[in-house]
């Protein structure tokens, strides 16, 4: 039995080492498209920058990309109008030795197909559900935006809009489970890690074989080591860094003088960040006077940006920033990794974190009573 099992082994070894030897074929259809038109293999690097492996041009609706992967990787096929350069589509495929297969509807906004692998198919699926949530929080976002909407109206939307997101997370989370075994959901745990349950997180890193462990999941488990430094019960790290007006302001001088202390971590760039501000902004009108205070650390590269979102979302208390951006030494402190984010702290101690809205007020009320 154990010889037959071994022939077996043996058997599909060689057969996954032919499949690699014979690469890998992108076949795609771009619908809507004209003959001529670029579309382009390649990898993003960072945020923005785009890395390009391949080049070719639509014929007759069709395009192809072949070469070999020595190991499977996340990249973008990235279809643009000749006619008009503004115009373009990307679908990320997951690259490995197969047949893989690409369809673009340049006409339609609809969820790119990507077939031929598990992890591609279990990608299109997921994006299909992104899209029907996507259109499930706009219309939230429509109420939450009506300047005629009712109060409760809006506390509804708020309600609904935080249940969807959990929706979401739980959905992530599944995908997660089911592909962490191949580079799908390995690249969606790093990506989504920050909006994901810790103890998920935890769980998951902890599954890697020490052979499995690629660049971006160490750097996500170096991440998790320094938020257990600064978990819920753990004391504050000091941080310092320059104020608006050129002097310096740290963490504990603050902290020092407050009963309850939230440092909020924001970007003017961020539009989430600034779709909570009226809500950390009203916190601090209605608690200051008993002894709660904030310290903002700004996320931004733009010094005049940062001061102009200072003076233009009306943030009257503690600022500092580095202007370094993702490389902010303080959101590294705190590995903070999406924003916005919030550190919430009483006689020294973290008591909370990422809390926002009505929960936010809620918790410093309840702090400032004991």
């Amino acid at each position: 039995m154990k010889k037959i099992l071994s022939l077996a082994v043996l058997a599909l070894m060689l057969c996954v080492a032919a499949c690699q030897n014979g690469g890998y074929k992108v076949s795609g259809t771009a619908n809507g498209s004209q003959d001529g038109d670029t579309v382009i293999l390649a990898n993003i690097i960072g945020r923005s920058r785009v890395d390009t492996l391949q080049t070719t041009v639509i014929k007759g609706g069709k395009f192809a990309f072949k070469g070999v992967q020595d190991t499977a990787k996340m990249c973008y096929v990235i279809w643009s109008s000749n006619d008009n350069p503004d115009l373009s589509i990307a679908a990320q495929i997951a690259l490995e030795n197969a047949d893989i297969t690409v369809k673009l509807d340049t006409a339609e906004n609809t969820v790119s197909e990507v077939t031929g692998t598990p992890a591609n198919e279990a990608m299109t699926q997921l994006n299909k559900q992104e899209l029907e949530m996507s259109q499930r929080a706009q219309d939230i976002f429509q109420v939450l935006s009506d300047t005629a909407a009712s109060d409760e109206a809006k506390a509804v939307a708020e309600n609904t809009l935080e249940a969807l997101q959990d929706e979401m997370i739980g959905i992530y989370q599944q995908f997660i489970s089911d592909n962490l075994q191949n580079i799908a959901g390995q690249t969606y745990l790093v990506q989504y890690a920050p909006m994901l349950k810790d103890e998920f997180v935890a769980e998951a890193l902890a599954s890697f074989p020490a052979d499995a462990i690629t660049e971006d999941i160490q750097q996500l488990k170096d991440n998790f080591g320094l938020k257990a430094q600064t978990a819920v019960g753990k004391d504050f790290k000091d941080i310092k860094a320059a104020t608006p007006d050129g002097g310096e302001l740290s963490l504990s001088e603050v902290a020092a003088k407050a009963k309850v202390l939230l440092v909020d971590f924001w970007a003017s760039w961020c539009g989430p960040c600034r779709q909570e501000m009226p809500n950390v902004k009203a916190a601090y009108e209605k608690f200051h006077h008993q002894g709660f205070e904030i310290l903002g650390v700004s996320l931004d590269q733009d010094e005049a940006a940062w001061k102009k979102a200072l003076s233009d979302l009306g943030m009257t208390w503690p600022q500092i920033s580095d202007l370094q951006g993702w490389e902010c030494e303080g959101a590294h402190t705190y590995a903070v990794r999406a924003i916005p984010a919030t550190v919430l702290i009483k006689d020294g101690k973290i008591v909370a974190r990422d809390l926002r809205g009505e929960k936010l007020a809620e918790k410093v009320e309840e702090l400032l009573k004991d």
